[in-house]
């Protein structure tokens, strides 16, 4: 039995307690929906149900060649084997449970939270009671939060991809020299993660880091020549046993007779540094993001910097991008995001970016920290200075 899966469900009985929410229904096959893993880490092969009630009851629904890892997993109470009546046994047991509702994991809102698809969402509307399809509701709500407050054993993971991740950047930083191409650093960023046993954490695959000496955006490292007086711009991610890092880093190829980046870009550094500290400082649980994303944003704009083009930060865990709430400015393509509330234990990257379009020194620097009840708490060791290469 897993320690992490055990606390996954003992927060979604948390939850349906919290919303009044009598049950809460996943129908998944071959990982269909997202929330299995999250929830369960098991996977589905057939049609695979798992109901979790408020009272705290659990249930797997699973084909008589998939049922032995739910029944191995400890995880539930009952584990129902079918044939090829799944219908007749998913209604049985959904009528002796008899709740008020039943939870899916739909949402007009928040694509991780919306694994049921069309089709398994008309299968039950077709093959389940008319009485219980009267009951169906989004899980939106408690699947949001399971995803957003992260557990101890989540907590654990996500430390060691950002201990991974920080001593790939040491390691690699070693051994940077002017004359490489963005590919060829690259490529010593897989040749750290194959040595590690670990992968890039948004592909889940030993693939490129973005290195950018120029035209700083979402894009894959080129065949650009870093040269002395370069700035460079790397942002990187491990995935740990399931749970990802996300950090990013600016580094300075000192010119000949040069001992520390230029002034321009030092204090644009010294920027973003403050930024960053005004946003762990100040971040405390029951804010909302936008709040937070202020500071930072009105901070560069006092500083003569240019205003940030995206959100001031994101939660990572599962993924890069994890959803919820989200440091960020209330404008219309966040949605409701940065409205969301901070709880203790959400996990959030910070990275007020200074961006030129025009090849002038740009700064990312990405940090990760955890919520707490008194504030931030930096879970990557810190980017104290501009990196210089000699």
């Amino acid at each position: 039995m897993s320690k992490l899966h055990e606390e996954k469900i003992a927060q979604a009985i948390t939850y349906l307690n919290e919303y009044d929410l009598d049950s809460w229904l996943i129908f998944s096959s071959e990982g269909s929906d997202s929330a299995v893993n999250l929830v369960t880490g098991l996977k589905t092969v057939g049609n695979t149900f798992f109901i979790i009630t408020k009272e705290g009851h659990k249930y797997a629904i699973a084909s008589i060649i998939d049922a032995q890892e739910s029944e191995n997993s400890g995880l539930f109470d009952e584990v129902i084997r079918y044939s090829n009546n799944v219908h007749e046994v998913l209604n049985q047991l959904m009528m002796r449970l008899n709740p008020r509702h039943i939870a899916l994991d739909y949402s007009q809102s928040d694509h991780l939270c919306d694994g049921l698809t069309r089709g398994k969402y008309l299968w039950l509307s077709e093959n389940l009671d008319e009485s219980l399809v009267n009951r169906f509701t989004s899980s939106e709500k408690v699947l949001k939060k399971i995803r957003s407050i992260k557990t101890e054993s989540e907590i654990d993971r996500i430390k060691k991809a950002i201990d991974l991740t920080t001593d790939i950047y040491d390691d690699v930083f070693k051994r940077l020299k002017a004359g490489m191409t963005e590919t060829q650093v690259a490529e010593m960023f897989v040749d750290e993660m194959r040595s590690r046993g670990v992968t890039n954490g948004i592909t889940n695959k030993l693939t490129y880091p973005m290195v950018l000496k120029e035209r700083i955006a979402h894009r894959e490292p080129g065949d650009a020549v870093i040269q002395k007086g370069d700035f460079l711009i790397i942002d990187f991610s491990v995935n740990y046993e399931g749970y990802v890092s996300d950090i990013a880093r600016t580094a300075y190829f000192l010119k000949a007779g040069e001992v520390e980046a230029p002034e321009a870009m030092r204090r644009r550094f010294n920027s973003v540094y403050e930024a960053i500290t005004l946003v762990k400082e100040n971040i405390r649980p029951g804010m909302q993001g936008y709040q937070l994303d202020d500071l930072a944003r009105k901070h560069l704009l006092d500083n003569d910097m240019p205003e940030i083009s995206h959100a001031t930060g994101h939660q990572i865990g599962r993924l890069v991008h994890d959803g919820g709430a989200l440091l960020g400015p209330r404008w219309p393509r966040y949605g409701s995001a940065p409205y969301e509330t901070i709880e203790e234990n959400m996990v959030f990257t910070i990275e007020p970016t200074i961006l030129y379009s025009n090849g002038d020194y740009s700064i990312l620097t990405e940090e990760n920290i955890v919520v707490k009840e008194k504030g931030g708490e930096f879970l990557s060791k810190r980017q104290e200075n501009i990196v210089l290469i000699k």
